[in-house]
């Protein structure tokens, strides 16, 4: 009996491990093989996280450390706007004031309820065997300002190209240059050219067709007029190249006035304060830039550069009491170039054109249309002959724009 309950007990036994106990094992060691293998891909997607993790990091620092850098550069360009917000505030007081200026320059045109008249002229002239036109229209009221300006009592002439009534026309007038070289397919250097002969081919009208002996003209009336002399063609090429950016300075020869051009070229120049002027001839149709006549050859030139120093025109009124004279000038500045360094000065100059002596005044920092008073004593010697010299004393001591009274002589 023993032996049958242990027969049947193994029996039982192996029976049990091997219909319920294995294959719980095996679904154990199955699980356990998934687990592992949850756990590897686990780990790997961990390790992965963790490096995104860090780079996102190091985006994180990136990012704030540009993020600092554009909130600086927004704080910057928030005072940027700031200035220029200010600056168009000031420059639309700017244009109103100009607006006011020009609009009294034209007689006071209402331009929004009435159409301004206007001068045309048509211009047809050759360079180098090709035919250009040139169809232009002068506001009248422009014309009529400048026409009845008064002239400018001296021989510096710059003022009739420094006045900046016509900037803005003379601008619009190079544009139309601009698209004949555009049209003609033209170099810069060609235009310049087209530039140069349209004045060149100009008439040649003396000054006695005026009923004065000298009278320089404003570049409008050069156009309307279709000529002038030396100085009136003189003064109408050099405001046309100085609206291409060309440095130009009017060259006065003893009865002959030219155009001293900063260019690229060869042949006869002056230098003066470090700018080259080349000879450029307005009165005979191709001449040459750096050709000059061969009746100016070797004559005396006073050269006036047209942007860099103010055109301060002035007049005066004397007494004199035997050799002491006394002095009023009004200084009135006529371009747009303005200068703390330019001064008031009077002169007595012998007969002989030695100068005998000299007072400096006040400095003569005008804006444009500004004027000033400046009063001076000035003594000449006893028992001579000498005349009063007015004028402006440049910062580098050099006097210019003068004007002399008669001769006159002391007891």
């Amino acid at each position: 009996m023993l032996l049958i309950g242990v027969i049947i007990g193994a029996t039982a036994g192996y029976l049990g491990n091997v219909y319920l106990t294995q294959p719980i094992l095996t679904d154990l060691q199955t699980r356990l093989y998934d687990l592992e293998e949850d756990h590897d891909n686990l780990e790997t997607s961990f390790d992965e996280l963790s490096n995104e993790k860090t780079d996102l990091e190091q985006q994180l620092e990136t990012l704030q450390v540009v993020y600092a850098e554009l909130q600086t550069e927004k704080e910057s360009l928030d005072e940027e706007h700031q200035a220029l917000l200010e600056q168009l505030e000031t420059l639309e007081a700017m244009y109103e004031s100009l607006l006011d200026e020009y609009q009294a320059s034209l007689g006071g045109l209402d331009f929004s309820n009435q159409t301004i008249p206007v001068i045309e002229r048509n211009y047809t002239w050759s360079n180098n065997g090709e035919t250009y036109e040139l169809n232009i229209i002068v506001p009248e009221p422009m014309y009529e300002y400048y026409s009845s300006k008064p002239r400018y009592v001296t021989s510096d002439y710059r003022g009739y190209i420094l006045h900046p009534y016509d900037d803005a026309y003379i601008e619009v007038l190079v544009k139309e240059f601009d698209k004949i070289a555009t049209f003609n397919e033209l170099t810069s250097e060609e235009e310049l050219e087209i530039v140069i002969s349209f004045v060149q081919n100009l008439h040649y009208i003396t000054d006695d067709t005026t009923g004065y002996d000298e009278y320089p003209k404003f570049p409008v009336e050069s156009l309307v007029d279709e000529g002038g002399d030396c100085e009136d063609t003189s003064i109408l090429l050099s405001h046309l190249l100085e609206a291409m950016d060309i440095n130009t300075a009017l060259l006065t020869l003893p009865g002959h006035m030219a155009v001293g051009v900063e260019l690229n070229a060869s042949g006869v120049h002056w230098d003066m304060e470090n700018h080259t002027y080349y000879y450029l001839e307005t009165t005979v149709p191709n001449w040459e830039i750096g050709s000059i006549p061969i009746e100016h050859v070797g004559k005396q030139v006073t050269i006036d550069s047209v942007d860099t120093i103010p055109f301060l025109m002035h007049t005066w009124d004397a007494t004199r009491r035997n050799n002491v004279v006394d002095v009023t000038i009004t200084y009135t500045n006529e371009s747009p170039v303005t200068d703390s360094d330019y001064r008031a000065w009077v002169g007595i100059e012998l007969d002989n054109g030695q100068l005998y002596s000299e007072k400096i005044g006040s400095s003569l920092d005008l804006e444009f249309g500004e004027s000033m008073e400046e009063r001076l004593i000035i003594e000449g010697p006893r028992y001579d002959t000498m005349r009063l010299v007015v004028g402006v004393l440049t910062p580098d001591g050099e006097v210019i724009t003068k004007k002399n009274s008669e001769y006159f002589t002391t007891r």
